[in-house]
Formats: C-alpha cells, sequence, structure tokens
C-alpha cells in the first residue's frame, strides 16, 4: 500500500476514533457525577470504577490476542457498533447496581476500542511517519475527552442524563458507518505470518516501560473515577465539572500536540517534568471546593499525563516486532486497567474512611515512583 494511501485511511481514521472516544470517554467522565445524583458514596464510586477497569484489563489482554490473529479493520468495525449498543444500556440504569453492570460492559467495549485504534494507527502509518501518527491518534482521543465532558454536562443539565447517553450512541454510530464505508475494503490488516505463535514471554524487554506506566495510572483512575465525584459532592454543577474536565483535556491534547518534540528533547527528561507535574496536582488539589480551586491543580495534571501518555507509547511502539504490535498494545492497556483498577477501589475506601485529602496527600508519593522508573527503563534499554 501506498504511503499516500495510508495516510488518506488515517485522515479517516482519526475522525472514527475522535467520535468513539467523545462517546466512551465522556460517558466515563461524567458517570462518577451521574452515579453521585443517585446517592453513591465514595466506596460506592471506588466500586464502579473498579469494576469497569477488572474488565478493561481482561479485555485489552484478549483484545490484543485477538488483533494478532484476525482481521484487524473487522474487529474494529464491531467493537464501535458494540459500544454504541453500551451508551443505550446507560440511558436506562436507574440505580448503582444497574451501573456497577453497565460500567463493567464499558470496559470491555473501552478496552477493544483503544487496543485495536492504537494497534491500527501504528500498522497503516508508514513506519517513517509513526511517531507523528501515534501522536495525532493521541490527539484524536484527546479531543473527544476535551469537547465531551463540556457539552455532555451542558445536555445533562438542560435535557438529563439519559438523552446525553443517547447522543453518546448516536455519535458511537457514526464512527460504525465511517469505518463502513469509508475504511472497510481500502485496507486489510491480518496477522502477518499465520503459523507462528505469539508468547507474552517475548514481550519482557519491555517491562520497565510498563512498570513506569503503573504509578501514572493509578492517579489517572483517582481523576476519572473520584474526582469528578468529589467536585459533585462540594457542590459543582454537571455543567461546571464538564467544563473543568474540559480544560483538563485540553492541555493534555496540547501535550499530545507536540509529543514529537518531548521524545526528541529526551524521554528521561519529559517523564521526570510529568512525574512533577502529577504531583504537584495531587498536592494542590487537597482541600478545594471551588471551581478556581480546582483549575490549577486539574491543570498541572493534564501536562503531566499529556507528556506520560504519547511518550511511554511511542517508547513502546517502537520496540515491538510488528507481528507482536496487538499483543504489545493489549499489555500496554491492560497496565491502565490495572492501575485504573485498584486506585479508584482502594481510594475510594481512603477517601470515604479518612477524607479525599489524605487521599490526595498518597497520591504524591505515588506520581513521585514514576521517577525512579522511568530511570530504570531509560538505562535498561540503554544496555
Amino acid at each position: 500500500m501506498e504511503d499516500m494511501e495510508r495516510l488518506s485511511i488515517l485522515s479517516v481514521f482519526y475522525v472514527t476514533i475522535f467520535l468513539t472516544s467523545t462517546g466512551l470517554g465522556t460517558c466515563t467522565f461524567l458517570l462518577p457525577v451521574y452515579a453521585e445524583t443517585l446517592g453513591a458514596t465514595y466506596t460506592d464510586l471506588g466500586v464502579i470504577g473498579a469494576v469497569g477497569n477488572i474488565v478493561y484489563t481482561i479485555i485489552t489482554l484478549l483484545c490484543g490476542y485477538t488483533l494478532d490473529r484476525y482481521e484487524k479493520i473487522k474487529l474494529y468495525t464491531i467493537f464501535t457498533l458494540l459500544g454504541s449498543l453500551v451508551m443505550i444500556l446507560f440511558s436506562i440504569a436507574d440505580n448503582i447496581p444497574d451501573i456497577i453492570l453497565a460500567r463493567g460492559l464499558l470496559g470491555a467495549t473501552s478496552a477493544s476500542f483503544w487496543v485495536s485504534a492504537s494497534t491500527l494507527t501504528a500498522e497503516i502509518s508508514p513506519i517513517s511517519e509513526i511517531t507523528r501518527s501515534l501522536g495525532r491518534y493521541n490527539l484524536a482521543w484527546i479531543l473527544g475527552f476535551t469537547v465531551g465532558p463540556y457539552v455532555g454536562g451542558y445536555v445533562s443539565n438542560i435535557f438529563g442524563y439519559n438523552v446525553f447517553f443517547l447522543a453518546s450512541a448516536g455519535l458511537i454510530l457514526i464512527s460504525f458507518f465511517l469505518v463502513l464505508f469509508r475504511i472497510r475494503g481500502r485496507v486489510k490488516l491480518s496477522k502477518i505470518i499465520s503459523h507462528e505463535k505469539v508468547k507474552i514471554r517475548e514481550l519482557k524487554p519491555l517491562t520497565l516501560s510498563y512498570l513506569t506506566l503503573l504509578p501514572f495510572t493509578i492517579v489517572l483512575g483517582i481523576y476519572m473515577a473520584i474526582i469528578p465525584g468529589h467536585m459533585k459532592t462540594v457542590g459543582l454543577s454537571a455543567s461546571i465539572i464538564g467544563l473543568l474536565l474540559s480544560l483538563t483535556n485540553g492541555i493534555r491534547g496540547i501535550a499530545f500536540f507536540n509529543v514529537e518534540r518531548f521524545v526528541k528533547w529526551s524521554v528521561m527528561r519529559s517523564l521526570f517534568v510529568a512525574s512533577i507535574m502529577l504531583s504537584l496536582a495531587m498536592f494542590l488539589v487537597r482541600g478545594r471546593d471551588e471551581p478556581l480551586g480546582f483549575l490549577i491543580p486539574l491543570a498541572f495534571y493534564g501536562f503531566g499525563s499529556g507528556i506520560m501518555t504519547p511518550v511511554v507509547l511511542d517508547f513502546i511502539s517502537k520496540r515491538t516486532p510488528q507481528r507482536l504490535r496487538g499483543t504489545a498494545m493489549g499489555v500496554h492497556e491492560g497496565v491502565y486497567g490495572v492501575g485504573m483498577c485498584f486506585g479508584p477501589l482502594i481510594g475510594g475506601a481512603i477517601a470515604d474512611i479518612y477524607s479525599p485529602s489524605i487521599l490526595y496527600s498518597i497520591l504524591i508519593g505515588v506520581s513521585l515512583v514514576v521517577l525512579p522508573l522511568s530511570y530504570l527503563m531509560i538505562r535498561n534499554d540503554e544496555q
């Protein structure tokens, strides 16, 4: 396939990523706010997040394994349709047990989407453009995370959460039709060597890369499952919460856009800055109870996470053989699932038993763990 044709396919593919991530991501962000209106405690919020991320972790590994064995575009099409159906289920969930069940299904569809989207981006992209293509992939989904929470919060305030969930289903359905009519048939990506078995131990050289992500994913899990509910508890409206999350994700997007600069500057330096930004965010968010009080720490979080996500993904992708790419991306997303599972589960209990301030204080130390791990990752790679 010619490079120009690959780039043309990617341009449509990025649109589908934007649409699907807007639906799935906005639902994930605003779900704690919706659950709080149904009487959820911090522990409930932690359980809701943990259940979704347990399923997410399991499905990422299965999805990565599947992508290395079957036609990838067909699988991506199916995963997109399932995402739309899950949004419809949320529109009829009106109690905490129903929310927990639907959140598990959201974890499955989100895992399938993100593993397949990152894998396809890397495989469709010309080799010389892979860093830029992964940067645009990250930019596409973070743009959805930027636009979605504000618009979703506004829609929820005016029309209610049921309309919001149905609107999210509609967005993902548009993505499904784009894949069906604009991508399928133009490219076919199957397993390269059908007789060769993929063994997960072949990814052992990337172990430190995955471990470096783990502390960040714990903080990310709290950001997505606990902080929106915390903001609702202290009296912020859904539209204000959505606006703050949109601003945070917009800052993440700016960092994503500059991933090539961060990689050229130095992976070690970039991850050092990211770790410091995350720890400052957790330090500053303690005891906040007004919109402007959340703005600065969330901005620090957005910048730090905007460096962590694309820099480590680029590092892993460049060191993975093409035949193992689906499996490698599955493990990558699985690490996110592990951290985002234990983070909300333990964090929700800490916030209920002690206070959110104690939880955020603990996360300062968790954020700083990135420093020694990233140093070991770079040293191991150099050796």
